[in-house]
């Protein structure tokens, strides 16, 4: 005779089998003397504690009986996804755009050389004499006659 497992004396002694299932476990230890004295056992564990707990637990404390497959699930709030996602791309679109700015404008030492030769560099001339000079020789450049 094949012995039922642990799992199903629990189920049994908990009433959580199906009638069917129930009926059939009951049957086999009827002719079972080892798997009745399982049950019993456990069906003695749980009485213990049972007794142990309603001295914890108030009398007038209401505890709701749980039930399997009853869950509800969670409600996806889909505009709130949206907003986050949308708010998310933009802020990541704006870093890459400064980080963009931020590598390619140049050096401060760039401009210098942009802009002057060695020979017109004058560090001995004010600042607004050498701006003067350097949009006369963008003008010269473009030959456009302007006279200052």
């Amino acid at each position: 005779m094949k012995h039922l497992n642990d799992k199903t004396i629990q189920s049994y002694v908990d009433g959580e089998l199906t009638e069917s299932k129930r009926q059939e476990t009951a049957s086999h230890l009827e002719k079972c003397p080892s798997c009745k004295q399982k049950a019993e056992a456990r069906r003695a564990f749980a009485d213990k504690l049972k007794e142990s707990l309603d001295t914890l637990v108030p009398e007038d404390l209401a505890v709701p009986k749980f039930e399997f497959g009853h869950t509800a699930s969670p409600k996806v709030n889909v505009a709130r996804i949206a907003i986050i996602s949308s708010v998310s791309t933009a802020a990541a679109i704006t870093l890459i755009v400064m980080a963009f700015n931020l590598l390619s404008k140049p050096k401060p030492t760039d401009y210098i050389f942009d802009h002057y030769t060695i020979e017109d560099y004058d560090a001995n001339r004010p600042f607004a004499e050498q701006e003067l000079a350097e949009f006369k020789m963008r003008i010269q450049s473009e030959n456009t006659e302007i006279n200052l």
